[in-house]
């Protein structure tokens, strides 16, 4: 097992509260903002975390480039995958 398989697990037992309160403190080490797929319209909308919460609904329609393997939650995660904003969810793209 995985580090994110770890990290699925334990997201597992933990409430929506807890759940959520991750998902913001996670938000505030977000590198998407930096990264050149990353568009004007994800800003106004104010998206961030694609690996956790998935992919854009309608503002990032094109991979330009992915800076994914540099953010400091890709190794607090043990996250494999890239692109999160055109393809999905870590666990979406790795078919769990």
């Amino acid at each position: 097992m995985d580090k994110f398989e770890q990290t699925i697990q334990q997201m597992a037992k933990m409430s929506q509260k807890e759940i959520a309160s991750m998902i913001e403190s996670n938000k505030k080490l977000c590198m998407c903002p930096e990264c050149p797929t990353y568009t004007d319209c994800a800003r106004k909308q104010k998206e961030l975390l694609y690996c956790i919460v998935g992919k854009s609904p309608s503002c990032i329609t094109e991979e330009v480039a992915c800076i994914c393997p540099t953010c400091p939650i890709t190794e607090q995660l043990g996250l494999t995958n890239m692109y999160f904003c055109m393809r999905g969810t870590e666990k979406e793209q790795r078919g769990m």
